[in-house]
């Protein structure tokens, strides 16, 4: 089972959270919406078509199966606060 449980806006990031099963228990996944559309942008590229809702569906479905199988987030994420005010060339 993998339900779309909702849609947020965090840190000006559109966030979709996923409720899924895996042996027997219930888990929840927040996936960027930016890392579906980066996955959509590859396959539009290998497939060389226009992309349907059911093509994201796979996409949504892959990338759970991924964190099922692996048990961590899909891409790195980074705070760049402590960048704030710092001289990044220094």
């Amino acid at each position: 089972m993998i339900k779309l449980r909702q849609i947020t806006t965090e840190n000006a990031e559109i966030i979709l959270t996923f409720d899924y099963d895996q042996g027997g228990q219930a888990y929840s996944v927040k996936v960027s919406y930016d890392d579906i559309r980066e996955r959509l942008r590859q396959i539009k590229g290998f497939l060389g078509r226009p992309l349907t809702l059911q093509d994201a569906k796979l996409v949504i479905v892959k990338m759970v199966n991924e964190i099922r199988t692996n048990g961590i987030p899909l891409l790195e994420r980074f705070d760049f606060n402590q960048f704030i005010g710092v001289d990044l060339e220094a």
